[in-house]
């Protein structure tokens, strides 16, 4: 059997807005199970999912059968979101922190960046819609995202939202392992 556990997120306009619980996904030989964590998800009466082949799939409750035009409208939505959320990760070095703009060059004497590079062995180069990112790894906790917040990474995303391929000591399996993150600006 193989599991996979996903974050479950609140979408508007195409953008995530929070995370509002996760989802649990089995796979075995003869199907999938697909568990549901949420919070605050009182007014939800329905859920669709989508195959990377197109296929979709819309399941409902606590209201009369779902209509075309529905299915619809949430085949765009999902399509806003996909296309809008293009990112590229890129693990790197410290010192590729030098292809950064030379006012930004100081992060790399930054007590926090060389404390997650340190244990991590690497930090992260993100490109979002224009944007350019540096994500330190670390855990998520209160008393972490304090620090992370006063050396400049106020931002935190975990590694579930990551598309990376990390070593073992470049990972923590057991806890909210993810980066913490900074907009880096690009004149």
């Amino acid at each position: 059997m193989e599991q996979d556990m996903q974050y479950l997120y609140e979408y508007k306009d195409g953008k995530r807005i929070r995370n509002i619980g996760f989802m649990k996904i089995e796979n075995e030989m003869n199907g999938s199970k697909i568990q549901l964590y949420g919070k605050q998800m009182d007014d939800v009466v329905g859920i669709y999912f989508r195959k990377e082949n197109g296929e979709t799939y819309v399941g409902t409750w606590g209201m009369e059968e779902v209509v075309d035009e529905e299915v619809q409208e949430m085949e765009e939505e999902v399509d806003l979101y996909v296309q809008s959320s293009h990112v590229t990760y890129e693990k790197i070095q410290r010192q590729d922190l030098s292809r950064l703009p030379r006012k930004e060059w100081r992060l790399a004497n930054n007590s926090f960046l060389l404390h997650g590079f340190h244990n991590y062995h690497h930090l992260l180069y993100i490109e979002e819609e224009g944007k350019v990112w540096i994500g330190v790894p670390g855990i998520y906790h209160e008393k972490e995202q304090a620090a992370a917040a006063a050396f400049g990474f106020p931002d935190f995303r975990r590694l579930i939202d990551v598309n990376v391929e990390l070593q073992e000591d470049e990972t923590n399996t057991y806890e909210d392992f993810g980066y913490w993150c900074r907009q880096i600006l690009i004149p």
